[in-house]
């Protein structure tokens, strides 16, 4: 059995690489519609969820936009996504308190904005670079957009959980495929869900 030190580590490693395995895929697949990651760690107490998928899968477009009726569907959709309870179940005797939630719409330029700020810092042609400025919208309006939620889980009596209930199908049916990976104390395990499976079996 791993030590609670090295699981501890193993997880946060995890947590911290996954996003940029994701983003490279993303990448790769040239924003695969119907498909979405749902990457989970769980530790002795905690359990951290990250959610990806292209903005057309949630709300039935990609690109940013300033239409009334589409800024109200990915405010919806934001509510939606970060209201844990109402998108996944967790099944056994265990209680949890959801101790992070978030949801957001990113476009591709949005999602390397903080990589490319810190790399900008240390330039002297910084107002060059604020003149190419007014671009950026023009941009961002023809880039794909995703959504992206995270949550955190403090819980007790985690050696309970015998499985997490993944309702999101319900509410966006444009979702085809999500692809699942897990990362817990008896290793590692792969999933991929439908609207007809929807169940993520914990072995313990």
């Amino acid at each position: 059995m791993k030590n609670s030190n090295s699981m501890t580590l193993a997880l946060a490693s995890l947590m911290l690489t996954l996003p940029s395995v994701h983003a490279n895929a993303s990448e790769l697949d040239a924003h695969e519609h119907g498909s979405a990651n749902l990457d989970i760690a769980i530790d002795t107490s905690t359990i951290e969820m990250r959610f990806e998928s292209p903005a057309v899968n949630i709300v039935g477009f990609e690109y940013a936009t300033e239409d009334e009726q589409q800024l109200l569907l990915i405010n919806k959709a934001k509510s939606n996504l970060s209201n844990f309870d109402l998108i996944y179940g967790l099944v056994g005797d265990v209680s949890c308190q959801t101790v992070k939630s978030s949801a957001k719409w990113v476009t591709e330029h949005e999602a390397g904005h903080d990589d490319h700020d810190d790399h900008e810092a240390g330039h002297d042609d910084h107002d060059d670079h604020e003149a190419g400025h007014d671009d950026h919208g023009e941009v961002a309006k023809a880039e794909h957009a995703e959504f992206i939620a995270e949550y955190r889980l403090e819980c007790n009596q985690l050696n309970n959980l015998a499985a997490i209930d993944v309702k999101m199908f319900e509410f966006f049916p444009a979702i085809e495929d999500l692809d699942v990976q897990v990362v817990y104390s008896q290793g590692q395990i792969k999933y991929e869900l439908d609207a007809n499976n929807t169940l993520i079996k914990l072995d313990r």
